[in-house]
C-alpha cells in the first residue's frame, strides 16, 4: 500500500467542500425555478454528449502523457499507466493543480524517476497552455476590429514554440540569473532553468509539435461541451466564440492561481456569455455543466482511481 500525505488529502478535501460550496452559490445567485428547468431541458443525451467530450478529454492528454513517458525511455504498461495518470486528477482542487504530481509517486514503483516524471508534467502544464491561450483566441475574434490583434497574437504565441527548446533561451537566462541579487525572482528562474533542462529531450520539435497538436485536440474536445450546452439550452451562437469563452474561463482560472481555477473560471465564463447576449440564467446554467463535466467528473473518477490503487498490494520498487 502505498500512503499519500495526509497532509495532500486534507488540503484536496479543504477544497473540494470550497469548490462544492461555489457551486451551491452559483446556484442560488440565480432563479432556482428556471435554473431547474434549464437543466431538465439538458437531458440525458446533453449530458452523455459533454461526458464523452470529456472523456475524449482525458484520453487525448493521457495519449501525450504516455508518449512523453516513451520519449524519456519509459514503457508502462497502458492500463497501469492510465490509472496513475487518472489518479492525479483526485488533487486537481489543490492549488496550482500541485497535487496532480501524485502520479510521480505511483510512477516511482515503475522505475520512472521523480526528475523526469515532473518534467513531462511540466511540459504538459506548458502545452495546456498554449493550447488555450490559442483557443482563447478564438472568442475575440469575433469581434472583427481586433481580428489583426488576435492573429498577431496567435502568431507570437506559436512562434515562441522554437524559442522554448533553444539553447540561447537558457543561456539568456543563466546570464540573468547572474546579475540579479539573491531573491526570490533569482531563484524562480534557476527553477525555471532547471525544469528546462530536465525537459530537453521532451522540448525538441518532435516531442514538443507532437504534444502541442494533442494538447490542441484535448482542449477543443473540452471547448466543444461550451458549444454543445448552449445548443442544448436553446443558444444560437457561433462554435469558435462558445469554446473560446470556455478557453478563456480556463486561461483565467490558470492565471488566478486558485486551486482547479474555482470561483474565477466560472465567474469568466458566465460573464462573457452574459456580454455575448446569452441570459444570465442560461449562462450560469452552460458553465455548470460544462464545469461538472469537466473537472467535477475528473476529480470523481480520480478518487476512485486513488481508492484503486491504494487499497491493493503495489508492485515492488524499480531501480531507477
Amino acid at each position: 500500500m502505498l500512503a499519500l500525505s495526509p497532509k495532500l488529502v486534507r488540503q484536496s478535501m479543504i477544497w473540494l467542500v470550497i469548490g462544492i460550496a461555489v457551486v451551491g452559490v452559483m446556484v442560488a445567485l440565480s432563479d432556482i425555478d428556471k435554473m431547474r428547468m434549464s437543466l431538465a431541458r439538458f437531458g440525458a443525451i446533453g449530458w452523455a454528449t459533454v461526458i464523452t467530450l470529456s472523456t475524449l478529454n482525458i484520453f487525448l492528454r493521457f495519449g501525450r502523457w504516455q508518449y512523453y513517458l516513451r520519449t524519456l525511455g519509459h514503457h508502462v504498461p497502458a492500463v497501469r499507466s492510465l490509472e496513475y495518470f487518472v489518479a492525479g486528477f483526485a488533487f486537481t482542487s489543490t492549488p496550482a493543480k500541485a497535487g496532480e504530481a501524485v502520479r510521480s509517486l505511483y510512477l516511482k514503483r515503475e522505475g520512472v524517476g521523480y526528475t523526469n516524471s515532473l518534467a513531462a508534467l511540466f511540459v504538459e502544464r506548458l502545452t495546456d497552455l498554449i493550447a488555450v491561450v490559442l483557443l482563447a483566441l478564438a472568442a475575440a475574434y469575433q469581434l472583427a476590429d481586433y481580428r489583426w490583434l488576435v492573429i498577431l497574437a496567435g502568431a507570437i504565441t506559436l512562434a515562441m514554440l522554437p524559442l522554448i527548446h533553444s539553447i540561447l533561451l537558457r543561456r539568456l537566462l543563466r546570464k540573468l540569473t547572474d546579475h540579479l541579487e539573491p531573491g526570490r525572482i533569482q531563484t524562480a528562474i534557476r527553477h525555471l532553468l532547471n525544469l528546462l533542462k530536465s525537459s530537453a529531450a521532451l522540448l525538441r520539435s518532435g516531442p514538443l509539435y507532437g504534444g502541442m497538436l494533442l494538447s490542441l485536440l484535448a482542449a477543443l474536445a473540452v471547448g466543444l461541451m461550451m458549444y454543445v450546452a448552449l445548443l442544448q439550452l436553446g443558444v444560437d451562437i457561433a462554435l469558435p466564440l462558445a469554446v473560446g469563452i470556455y478557453a478563456t474561463g480556463i486561461l483565467a482560472g490558470a492565471l488566478s492561481f486558485l486551486p482547479g481555477g474555482i470561483g474565477s473560471a466560472e465567474a469568466v465564463m458566465i460573464g462573457l456569455l452574459v456580454l455575448a447576449g446569452v441570459d444570465g440564467t442560461t449562462a450560469t446554467a452552460a458553465t455548470l455543466v460544462c464545469r461538472i463535466a469537466a473537472m467535477w467528473y475528473s476529480i470523481l473518477v480520480g478518487i476512485l482511481i486513488v481508492l484503486r490503487l491504494e487499497t491493493r498490494p503495489q508492485p515492488e520498487l524499480k531501480e531507477t
